[in-house]
């Protein structure tokens, strides 16, 4: 019986083992795709190799069209928490691949957990290769 009774405390405390190991390493995230389905955006947390902690919010282009994107906004309801108008290709110092042809733009906002009950928003203002000017919103759930 005591047998017994040892057995179920160590699958116990390995069960809260394993719950604490999975909250500690699992990402939460927002995250939305465009009405047009061009665009997917995440808002997730992420961890830096030194510790830090924080989140951020990213932007891709699901398809391969050419597009000129002209301005990208983050809103949480209604208020501007961050705003990109300028954009460029490459490689950053930290490995970070910027795209602009399919456009992907992984640092549109690093800060702060999402709030409960607020609603976040972006909005990417594009240019087709024809010249026509689009404005897709994308929340974030």
């Amino acid at each position: 019986m005591k047998k017994m009774k040892n057995s179920y405390i160590i699958l116990i405390v390995l069960a809260v083992f394993a719950v604490f190991i999975y909250l500690s390493y699992s990402t939460p995230s927002l995250e939305g795709t465009s009405k047009n389905d061009i665009w997917r955006v995440t808002y997730k947390k992420y961890k830096e190799s030194d510790g830090a902690m924080g989140w951020k919010v990213a932007v891709e282009q699901k398809n391969k069209k050419k597009v000129n994107v002209k301005k990208i906004v983050f809103l949480e309801d209604h208020k501007k928490l961050s705003e990109q108008t300028e954009f460029y290709s490459g490689k950053d110092i930290d490995g970070t691949v910027y795209s602009l042809h399919p456009f992907s733009y992984p640092d549109l906002y690093l800060g702060s957990a999402p709030k409960k009950n607020h609603i976040y928003y972006v909005t990417i203002t594009w240019e087709d290769n024809k010249g026509k000017t689009y404005m897709d919103k994308v929340k974030l759930e």
